[in-house]
């Protein structure tokens, strides 16, 4: 990597030179050279972008590998409330259930201790509506702890499966080593694109720093809050070169 880096340096060094050369020819004077501190950002740049692509590819690694196991939960136990959790996959994207085919959702799902809480209150307004004369509700009282009470099971055998393959996978640490190399490619063009360059050589830089950046997934080019910024810094180094 270090003689990439050399290499590249050389390349941008021979750039500057050229179009010191050709600035000087054409005007009697001293063209400037491009800024050192530039210069090294863009040594940098091509292993950033490497780093990230190397995190990326182990995600999709291990989604190869591990979402065919991915558990597929009772659709009894859809359920919104205290003790209920997100229904992901193992990206943590939404799901397509069976009812909305084709739409990827993110839905809550109960976990054990809610149909254990849920079913203890249906059972404790079941005893109380039993108390009463007319004993009206206590039919549906006592349905509803039933069914919860039986949908205990299949809760933590859902959850107990995406525990399990959520830490054999090793899916969390991978995608958190996939945000900070994509947050050090962000940090490095913007770095790069903002900077005051001074020779055609430094807009080769930003340009070469923004056809890294297009590499990456569209969703995260999207969301990107420096991206008007940065379109306005191309924008204004262009003009400055084109001058």
């Amino acid at each position: 990597m270090k003689m990439i880096n050399t290499n590249r340096r050389k390349m941008l060094l021979g750039l500057a030179a050229a179009s010191t050369a050709a600035a000087t020819g054409t005007t009697g004077k001293s063209a400037p050279q491009e800024a050192d501190e530039l210069l090294t950002l863009a040594d940098g740049l091509g292993e950033t972008l490497e780093a990230y692509k190397r995190a990326d590819e182990r995600v999709h690694q291990i989604v190869r590998e591990w979402a065919p196991h991915w558990p597929a939960p009772d659709m009894r136990i859809v359920r919104y409330g205290a003790d209920c959790k997100a229904h992901r996959d193992i990206l943590g994207r939404g799901v397509e259930t069976e009812w909305a085919k084709g739409i990827m959702r993110v839905q809550d799902l109960g976990t054990p201790e809610h149909f254990e809480e849920s079913a203890r209150q249906e059972w404790a307004l079941y005893d109380h509506k039993m108390q009463t004369k007319s004993k009206r509700g206590a039919k549906t009282a006592k349905s509803f702890a039933e069914r919860d009470a039986a949908l205990i099971e299949p809760a933590r055998s859902y959850w107990s499966q995406v525990e399990r393959i959520t830490e054999a996978s090793g899916i969390e640490a991978a995608k958190v080593a996939r945000s900070e190399a994509l947050e050090a490619l962000r940090k490095l063009v913007g770095q790069i694109v903002l900077f005051r360059e001074k020779t055609v050589t430094g807009l080769i830089i930003k340009a070469q720093a923004m056809q890294a950046w297009e590499s990456i997934e569209p969703f995260y080019r999207s969301v990107n809050l420096d991206g008007q910024a940065w379109a306005e810094a191309m924008t204004a180094t262009v003009l400055r070169q084109a001058a």
